[in-house]
């Protein structure tokens, strides 16, 4: 029987939770995760598109240069030591809808800082005859997508496996807070960070994160035979998952925490699919869910004022699969070394 005093709590097994997790673990800490298994949470849901390049004049997000490849050797490392399926490479094919846009292209294309992820040529065989050709096309490179889902679904099932995972809805006022550490059921624990994602709304100890949770849904489809392997993204994504599926989504709905998927959404995707695709497909599933993303668009760690050695790791969002994995190791540092500048980005 595994002992129950453990480093560190960490409440959440999402994409936030899973990635502190899994540095805390490399550097020899024992970690008790608590985390009641949902399905359709956001992590499961999401695409986890690592795009460089984004928005209507194609700018290099925020610190693409830093979290990118920190991101993807991350998820190679999970590939090559744990044995995970954690990533594709894939080029993302963008659709350019007039003159304008494939002119703005073309002047970024000579922008020595995107030149590592602008294609000179794009290449869209794959998709010929198969979708509706828009004006033109710009093409991205070292981009990829992230199986959140599987990684998810690999560690939880080796820390259950340790004993070390608790599959159950984490209860807050029977968290017991004592000189040298917590207390949780017949759990001892140094520290603890909550890693919630949008659940973070209902944390008493945590009552001004700066939270705005944001609604995406998207569709699974069925295109048989289509043989898409890049990204292909008009207006809204189209991303292969496995065999003839692929996951389409695109954009967001502020201000609600209703999970269900909607008609509208539905409608929406829909509709755009058949504008974009030429050949037959089919919807297999619909799902939603509510995202964890900031006002500010960047990820939070907090210390809590009063409780020492109580955290909240939170907010990566819709960019959580380029951020998280170099904002996971940074506020492992700071839990480790408690260095003041390891708490920000």
């Amino acid at each position: 029987m595994p002992s129950k005093n453990y480093d560190f709590c960490v409440v959440g097994q999402g994409i936030a939770g899973t990635l502190l997790t899994y540095f805390l673990r490399k550097e020899g800490k024992r970690v008790l995760v608590i985390d009641k298994y949902i399905e359709k949470s956001s992590s499961r849901v999401a695409a986890g598109i690592v795009n460089p390049v984004t928005g209507k004049n194609f700018v290099k997000t925020w610190r693409a240069d830093d979290f990118i490849p920190f991101a993807l050797a991350t998820y190679t490392e999970m590939a090559n030591e744990n044995g995970v399926d954690s990533f594709t490479k894939a080029n993302i094919l963008r659709a350019l809808d007039s003159a304008l846009d494939e002119n703005n292209w073309i002047s970024r294309t000579a922008d020595s800082t995107l030149s590592d992820y602008l294609v000179d040529n794009a290449d869209d065989r794959e998709f010929s005859g198969k979708v509706s050709r828009p004006f033109a096309y710009g093409e991205l490179t070292g981009t990829f997508h992230v199986h959140i889902k599987n990684i998810l679904q690999h560690f939880r099932q080796q820390w259950q496996e340790t004993g070390d995972l608790v599959n159950e809805q984490f209860i807050y006022q029977d968290l017991k807070h004592h000189e040298t550490g917590f207390e949780y059921l017949d759990y001892k624990f140094k520290e603890i960070i909550f890693c919630e994602g949008y659940q973070a709304v209902y944390n008493p100890f945590f009552p001004e994160t700066g939270l705005a949770p944001s609604k995406g849904e998207v569709l699974l489809v069925k295109i048989p035979n289509a043989g898409f392997k890049k990204m292909y993204k008009d207006k809204i994504f189209i991303v292969h998952q496995y065999d003839d599926i692929y996951w389409v989504g695109s954009g967001y709905e502020w201000d609600t925490l209703d999970e269900s998927p909607t008609q509208k959404a539905y409608d929406h995707l829909s509709s755009q699919l058949s504008r974009i695709l030429t050949i037959p497909y089919e919807i297999v599933d619909h799902l939603a869910a509510i995202r964890p993303t900031m006002h500010d668009r960047r990820p939070v760690f907090l210390k809590h004022g009063v409780n020492d050695g109580m955290y909240l790791f939170n907010g990566l969002g819709t960019k959580g699969s380029s951020i998280g994995p170099f904002a996971a190791k940074k506020f492992c540092n700071y839990l480790l070394f408690k260095k003041e500048e390891d708490k920000f980005l």
